[in-house]
């Protein structure tokens, strides 16, 4: 019968059982470490070796911390990119509408202006579980990339607005008694 390197006998664990002499003396011996177990973090009451184990347990600690803020920070720049990603979509919707001043179309240019205010208005509750003590500064640039994300979206609605002919541009637009200006010829440019 081979012995399984996986398993542990659990049943002589009391002191006797893991008694055993060494150079003369009684010794007893701790169970083995379960599968899986690290020597590193293990804490010890030992005075030299417990100070060393704290040292490389401090250097671990300190090293997770950084790798925390820069998993935050990396959290931060994907919130901020993110109103990016739903932009070539709004330009399709936008395209797809045309330019007629119809129900559809004025829902979607409503829809590029307040998302985008929305999401200005509560910009602090999306970068503040990003925050710490370390990261305070570094998610200005994150915030700053936010808010123009969110702005050139505002700009594509205020597009759509001038194409729809929304957009008082003329002076027949602010006065009444003036002539609305007459287009005489269409061009395209190809």
């Amino acid at each position: 019968m081979s012995i399984n390197k996986w398993r542990i006998d659990f049943t002589n664990l009391s002191d006797q059982a893991r008694k055993v002499e060494l150079r003369g003396q009684h010794v007893i011996v701790d169970p083995p470490n379960p599968p899986g177990f690290e020597n590193s973090v293990q804490i010890t009451a030992s005075g030299s070796r417990s100070s060393l184990k704290n040292k490389k347990d401090n250097t671990q600690i300190s090293q997770t911390d950084k790798d925390q803020e820069e998993l935050k920070r990396k959290k931060a720049w994907e919130a901020a990119i993110s109103p990016g990603k739903n932009i070539p979509m709004s330009v399709f919707m936008l395209w797809m509408s045309g330019n007629s001043v119809q129900i559809f179309s004025v829902m979607i240019t409503g829809m590029l202006f307040f998302q985008p205010i929305k999401a200005l208005m509560s910009i602090e509750s999306v970068f503040e579980r990003y925050e710490s003590i370390k990261t305070k500064s570094d998610l200005i640039l994150p915030k700053i990339v936010y808010v123009l994300l969110h702005l050139l979206t505002m700009g594509l609605g205020l597009y759509k607005c001038f194409s729809m002919g929304l957009l008082p541009t003329a002076t027949s637009d602010w006065l009444a008694f003036m002539e609305p200006k007459q287009i005489l010829e269409y061009s395209a440019v190809l």
